[in-house]
């Protein structure tokens, strides 16, 4: 009798409610309660399962962005910012390898690579997980060795699809490489052109405003001449941005993502941190700056390594500061504050991702995604 009741309570709730203001409604909730809510009703389980509603869901979203910990490869955690709660969890087919890096993350998908092991697509927020092919490194005739390949994780918007590129630098006298990339959609890895500049250093593609980034040496190949070189996903074509006033004597400097765009962060001085960000990816007049003083953050060591990791939704920027500390940096007030997050040590490893529905495992063998249309 109560359970006759209760299915006539859902059956009601979904007449008396039009499904775009049900879709509106659910798409905000976070992705916890919404795997709880595909119980109530069959109307809800096929709203929330569907991919259209996970790319609806992902836009209000993507602007909160959550940091993962990574202790000596086995202890994983995720910190809410905002809210500052941190919660512990664990992941089966990663919990078994002596060591692992995520060497990518995009809507919510993160890039999972381990010796022997197969690469893997993983959705942190919904536990889902994808196995990727293997595709064999094609040596020159002139050389069996190579680097460890470079990694980039990104979205092709113009085909919905999901690429991961690897670059694969040859030690080679003349500069070789191989550059393969990796579709979701069709499963398969494919060779495009050859990478045109040297690394400056070895750090994952960047990727932001469809494009992945990295650092390179320009043409003259002098180690201290750097740009920027991006690789765009819907036409897999390279192109140069130009960095903003570097003299080839200013100190190492790295490339992040901050509020959604491309960012340039390094030391100018023993004390002097500068953050850049290119508001208006491509142009060089919307670079724009703030540095921040490392002598008014209590406690730090002169050209102590600092990161810009992620933006919260109040504009507040969060700051991994040597191996053990995260900061919070507001601009406006140039105000620091430590974040209280216990169980960093100078083993972990941070990586920012968004809370997303995003399945790696949405295309059947054609390439179609499943249940398209809400």
């Amino acid at each position: 009798m109560e359970a006759n009741k209760k299915q006539r309570n859902r059956s009601m709730l979904n007449r008396n409610i039009p499904l775009d203001v049900m879709v509106n409604i659910l798409s905000r909730l976070n992705v916890k309660s919404l795997l709880q809510f595909r119980c109530v009703c069959k109307a809800w389980y096929n709203i929330i399962r569907n991919p259209q509603f996970a790319k609806t869901h992902l836009e209000h979203f993507l602007t909160r962005e959550r940091l993962m910990l990574i202790e000596l490869s086995r202890y994983l955690a995720d910190y809410d910012v905002l809210n500052d709660e941190v919660e512990e969890f664990d992941y089966p087919a990663i919990s078994t390898c002596r060591y692992f890096k995520i060497l990518g993350s995009c809507n919510g998908l993160l890039h999972i690579n381990a010796p022997n092991s197969p690469m893997v697509l993983w959705n942190p927020s919904t536990r889902e997980s994808r196995e990727l092919p293997s595709s064999p490194i094609e040596f020159p005739t002139r050389s069996r060795k190579c680097s460890p390949p470079l990694y980039g994780l990104g979205h092709d918007s113009l085909a919905d699809d999901y690429k991961l590129a690897r670059v694969v630098i040859f030690a080679t006298e003349s500069f070789e490489t191989e550059v393969k990339v990796y579709s979701l959609r069709a499963n398969s890895w494919k060779r495009i052109g050859d990478f045109p500049h040297n690394v400056y250093n070895k750090c994952p593609g960047i990727f932001v405003s469809g494009a992945l980034h990295w650092l390179v040496t320009s043409e003259d190949d002098s180690p201290c001449t750097l740009c920027v070189l991006y690789l765009d996903l819907a036409e897999e074509k390279y192109g140069l941005l130009q960095l903003p006033e570097y003299e080839p004597d200013q100190m190492y400097c790295e490339i992040g993502v901050l509020g959604g765009c491309l960012c340039m962060y390094r030391y100018i001085s023993e004390i002097d941190f500068e953050v850049w960000f290119m508001k208006e990816h491509g142009m060089m007049e919307s670079w724009t700056k703030f540095s921040i003083t490392v002598s008014h953050i209590t406690g730090l060591d002169k050209f102590i390594h600092m990161k810009p990791l992620c933006c919260t939704e109040n504009g507040q920027i969060v700051l991994r500061v040597g191996r053990k500390r995260l900061v919070l940096y507001k601009p406006k007030e140039e105000l620091f504050r430590y974040l209280l997050f216990h169980g960093m040590s100078e083993h972990s490893e941070t990586v920012t991702y968004v809370e997303s529905l995003v399945s790696p495992n949405n295309f059947d063998a054609r390439g179609r995604e499943y249940d398209a249309e809400l």
